[in-house]
């Protein structure tokens, strides 16, 4: 029965950030981490991050049928190690557009949460190798670069996207998101910079912080309508660990909400089909879940300038010496962020060019030299949920991510597969590209929703299932704070009221940074200073 002043569930983006600043103003800290030890050379290695897929760091969950993608039940990976996703992601660092921040806090009472109250804590948490301006850090843990190996076809797509008429843009991070170019990754010396390294690591060097991993949390102890510990399960045995100050959850979009359910926070109604006592009625927790579609197209190509053999030993022998070679690359290098309607505030879709086949997650590796270009859709408008499947901790929660639900969410993918079209017909990358593999030829305009639906996975990018709202329209205040329940906060992706437009890892440690001066009583949502 041990007293900390925070208990934080999740050593994943946030979690790790929050270690770092509590307990860098003295507080002591627990951390309880379910999954182990990010010491796989996988997570290291960038381009080996789809190795990890459904290994022991791995939660590895599955979608129950999806109704927008003929009844396919999706695959859900999520980091399952310190570091947690930060751990397994591709490594891009992409923040998102100002608008998503202003209508957060136009839209949905996240006062404190406009784009220029953000952007310090993007800046706070960075270290950017290339750039300095007012946009970016160069002081913080989180290392951000170019990539050090770049395949010539990475320019030849963003030549091409400017003859079909979108405009270079150096930095998708710095005053505007739109335009064609080359992504910045978490790289330090050609190897990744997880949450873990950038904060986590500092922060065990301090005597008043306690991490456990191995620790899956079991529900959250209340009493008189407070939180006062966590009661978790470690090597079989059952333990509660206590919080004089606060508990935080950061356990994730898919597993977070699944925690205040157990815990008897959520929709009473669903709460009461497993016999799980109501402590909070709060009907939101779980719901509103949104990703990213990504729907893949395919080419051959017979250039050798590609990742097809990056498995090859002679490159991991170059990256083990010098961190240099085909494995220092995440496979995303350029992109295109565009609207497929030009009324739009900012762009729908982030159009990621790799020079390899990526397909299936990384799992079907044809042996021929390809190339993908990736549909990413950051403007959905489709919500989905999770559900509890019983109230037994150790089964994994029901996720329906309800992706492409709505007709018109099919037809900005068709624009986008328009406009992939248009960029691969012209430019340089016409000398390198060869047949479409996927959708093939057999594949007519008429039958192009079907395979849109009967191809389309996700960006890994769950979130929106603990959103900031009002006590009648989310889970949390715009100071993270749950609804209904004193000491008890939630800090991690569930709570974007709106997904970003783009990847939520950045954006997450954000979340940890902001949420760390709320917790600590440095910034109020009421007056954003």
């Amino acid at each position: 029965m041990k007293h900390f002043d925070f208990l934080i569930v999740g050593a994943g983006s946030a979690g790790c950030v929050l270690a770092d600043r509590l307990s860098a103003a003295g507080n002591s800290i627990l951390i309880l981490e379910a999954g182990g030890l990010d010491d796989d050379l996988m997570v290291k290695v960038p381009a080996l991050f789809s190795g990890l897929f459904q290994g022991p760091n791995d939660w590895n969950y599955n979608s129950d049928p999806e109704p927008g993608l003929f009844g396919r039940r999706l695959y859900l990976p999520r980091g399952k190690m310190l570091g947690g996703s930060s751990s397994m992601n591709a490594l891009i660092y992409m923040r998102g557009a100002r608008q998503d921040y202003d209508g957060w806090a136009r839209d949905w009472n996240a006062t404190g949460w406009s784009y220029d109250e953000v952007l310090p804590y993007f800046i706070r948490s960075e270290n950017n190798a290339d750039i300095r301006d007012k946009f970016h850090g160069n002081s913080g843990g989180l290392h951000v670069t170019t990539q050090r190996w770049i395949s010539p076809h990475a320019e030849a797509f963003i030549e091409s996207a400017v003859e079909a008429g979108i405009e270079r843009n150096a930095d998708f991070n710095g005053a505007d998101q739109a335009g064609t170019g080359m992504f910045q990754v978490t790289v330090q010396n050609g190897g990744r910079c997880s949450a873990a390294d950038a904060f986590l690591r500092p922060a065990l060097e301090r005597p008043q912080v306690e991490l456990l991993t191995g620790a899956t949390a079991h529900k959250i102890v209340l009493e008189g309508g407070r939180a006062v510990g966590v009661e978790y399960e470690h090597q079989g045995q059952i333990h509660t660990a206590f919080a004089d100050r606060e508990v935080v959850l950061s356990a994730g979009s898919y597993n977070s909400p699944k925690l205040l359910m157990l815990s008897g926070i959520g929709s009473a109604d669903h709460l009461r089909e497993f016999g799980i006592e109501v402590e909070a009625d709060s009907p939101h927790v779980g719901s509103n879940l949104q990703d990213h579609p990504l729907t893949l197209l395919h080419w051959a190509t017979s250039s050798p300038d590609t990742i097809a053999d990056a498995a090859d030993p002679r490159y991991m022998e170059q990256w083990l010496a010098d961190g240099t070679g085909k494995l220092s690359s995440n496979a995303a290098e350029s992109a295109a962020l565009w609207r497929s309607d030009p009324a739009l505030a900012s762009p729908d879709f982030q159009i990621i060019f790799v020079p390899g086949f990526f397909w299936e997650h990384g799992m079907r590796r044809p042996a021929d030299s390809g190339m993908t270009i990736g549909l990413s859709y950051n403007g959905p408008s489709s919500r989905g949920s999770v559900r509890l499947r019983s109230a037994d901790p150790g089964d994994a929660p029901r996720i329906v991510s309800n992706l492409l639900s709505q007709q018109s969410e099919i037809e900005a993918v068709i624009r986008a597969i328009g406009l992939v079209d248009e960029i691969t017909a012209r430019g340089p990358l016409t000398k390198v590209i060869g047949e479409r593999l996927n959708p093939g030829r057999g594949v007519s305009a008429a039958e192009l929703p079907a395979w849109i639906r009967a191809e389309t996975q996700h960006m890994y990018h769950p979130a929106c299932t603990a959103r900031i709202g009002t006590p009648e329209t989310g889970v949390v205040d715009a100071e993270l704070r749950v609804h209904g329940v004193a000491g008890l906060r939630v800090v991690d992706a569930s709570i974007m009221p709106e997904i970003v437009s783009g990847n939520t890892n950045a954006p997450t440690i954000m979340i940890g940074e902001k949420g760390s001066d709320l917790i600590l009583g440095r910034v109020t949502s009421q007056h954003g200073k």
